[in-house]
């Protein structure tokens, strides 16, 4: 195995993470068996779109995020990654190929467990299984969600939707930090950079938020609930 210099060892992450829970220690045994963690900077790619991998990845600290890269240079961010947070599942894949990009936006440190470890303790543990599947079916659903509002909804309702996800799911509080950029957010509302901006600009002038250099801080949560639910 191969370790990032900080990294504080299998036992101490295999804590740290739900999913892991329910497994017992010779199970534990198996996933750590091949494991090795990868420290990466602001900017580097953890994976890459179009590649094959044998591994399951596991944010240990930092922050990233998944997007897609779309038709003519354009990319549509499909979530922000936080520790502990299990990435690039085999559900995802139909041919051993990624179908999106991770991407550092701060200092992160991965871990990566080979994948048929990963299956044998899928096969041999059935509550961990179902444990599995909940989780990829509730990232599908919250990707439908996430669908039919960049689908369905006007700019100002998608931005609402971005500003909601990022202070409460993602940063847990008003305060959006200066690691997301104004291309971050257009991305995840499937915009223009422009348009994101002027959207922000109209939110800080009804008082919604405020600005401050990147950061960004929700000031009244039920205004942005609303412009979310009438879209």
């Amino acid at each position: 195995m191969k370790f990032d210099k900080y990294c504080t060892g299998c036992e101490q992450c295999n804590k740290r993470i739900p999913l892991f829970t329910s497994l017992t220690d010779g199970e534990l045994e198996v996933l750590n068996k091949d494991r090795y963690s990868v420290r990466f900077h602001e900017g580097e790619v953890i994976l890459k779109q179009g590649t094959r991998v044998d591994f399951q990845v596991t944010v240990i600290e930092g922050f990233a995020k998944m997007y897609i890269e779309g038709y003519q240079n354009r990319n549509l961010i499909l979530d922000f990654l936080k520790p502990m947070r299990l990435v690039g599942a085999p559900m995802t894949q139909t041919d051993g190929k990624l179908r999106y990009n991770v991407v550092a936006i701060r200092e992160t440190l991965v871990c990566f467990i080979d994948l048929n470890n990963f299956k044998e303790v899928l096969a041999s543990n059935s509550k961990f299984s179902e444990q599995f599947m909940i989780h990829c079916s509730m990232n599908y659903l919250t990707a439908l969600d996430r669908m039919v509002g960049i689908s369905q909804k006007q700019m100002h309702g998608r931005v609402a939707d971005a500003l909601i996800y990022l202070s409460k799911e993602i940063y847990n509080g008003p305060v959006i930090g200066d690691e997301i950029t104004r291309q971050d957010i257009a991305e995840y509302s499937s915009m223009s950079k422009d348009s994101a901006i002027r959207v922000l600009k109209e939110f800080e002038r009804d008082q919604i938020i405020r600005l401050e250099g990147r950061k960004i801080e929700v000031l009244d949560p039920d205004r942005l609930d609303k412009i979310s639910d009438k879209g």
